[in-house]
């Protein structure tokens, strides 16, 4: 665990009241529908090209994955600027040692520089709609708080929280973020995305493929599509991101939800994997992409993004 004494004197009160303070200001931003570089509804983010950008995959519960690239990407001078972005993909929590520091930290992050910062939600953030077994927060918020205090912190202010969480980010004319993946059935290819927000309420399939689906390099007998082996949501083919790509007027899909060595192309190019903890995962490194503005214009496909992964 790292030694941070603002971390170890954390009391559920005070953990209580900055979960508060991050749902207000989420709560407002989506009553207004904006944020500084941008306009959101239903959920979903469409943002200009930013001056910089940060996109922080996976981290489950990995304080010291984190610490380690905000330390890279020099946090304090990058978020003073509202015209840069970091972008957090999800799977906050669970499996590692600090789901509950890890939260902290990015909603502290977020009450201080709200413009700055935006924050996805995974499939571990949607532990009332989907019960998975890896699903340890509860009991990391019963050794840390107390059973009673901890479970009521949870069942409340950490729900209300994940449900302000955002499912899809889109940078115009680049980027198509995503926690897991597209969904699987696209009606043609005039599809606007504004039909697919529409049904992504909670228990939706397209919620649920938002945040569980996978890219497949391969699916029997040319399928589009097939269901997951991990019992929720679906494998999605080439042809998938294909068309989405086009329905957005984007050019890579990037998400997280896979372990991998800090990055993995998909699809031709056409999907970007970033994952970004590695104490759970202690074969693989961690990987985040930091990119300018000028450069994100320039990208072309996966490949070209991958450029500006960088791997501690």
């Amino acid at each position: 665990m790292v030694d941070d004494p603002e971390i170890s004197k954390l009391t559920v009160s005070g953990f209580a009241q900055i979960l508060d303070d991050v749902i207000q200001i989420l709560q407002k931003e989506q009553f207004n529908g904006q944020i500084t570089g941008g306009k959101i509804s239903n959920k979903v983010v469409e943002l200009e090209i930013p001056e910089k950008l940060a996109i922080i995959g996976d981290l489950h519960g990995d304080l010291c994955a984190l610490l380690k690239i905000f330390k890279r990407i020099k946090i304090e001078e990058f978020v003073m600027n509202h015209n840069n972005k970091i972008i957090f993909l999800g799977d906050y929590v669970d499996r590692g040692s600090a789901s509950i520091e890890i939260l902290y930290k990015i909603c502290c992050l977020k009450i201080r520089h709200p413009q700055s910062i935006i924050l996805m939600r995974g499939n571990h953030e949607a532990p009332k709609e989907f019960p998975i077994s890896s699903h340890d927060l509860p009991k990391r918020m019963i050794e840390r708080f107390g059973k009673r205090l901890g479970m009521e912190v949870y069942q409340t202010k950490i729900f209300e929280l994940f449900n302000m969480l955002y499912l899809v980010v889109i940078i115009q004319g680049v980027l198509f973020l995503v926690h897991g993946g597209v969904p699987a059935r696209v009606n043609s290819t005039e599809s606007k995305f504004d039909d697919l927000i529409s049904k992504t309420g909670p228990f939706s399939e397209s919620f649920e493929e938002i945040l569980w689906n996978d890219p497949r390099a391969f699916l029997p007998d040319e399928k589009e599509w097939e269901f997951s082996r991990r019992g929720l949501g679906k494998h999605f083919s080439s042809s998938i991101s294909k068309k989405w790509l086009r329905a957005s007027n984007t050019k890579v899909i990037v998400r997280g939800h896979e372990p991998c060595n800090g990055f993995k192309i998909d699809h031709e190019g056409r999907v970007l994997t970033l994952f970004s903890c590695k104490e759970a995962y202690p074969k693989f490194d961690i990987g985040y992409i930091l990119i300018s503005g000028k450069q994100l214009r320039s990208i072309r496909n996966g490949y070209d993004l991958a450029e500006n992964v960088d791997i501690i």
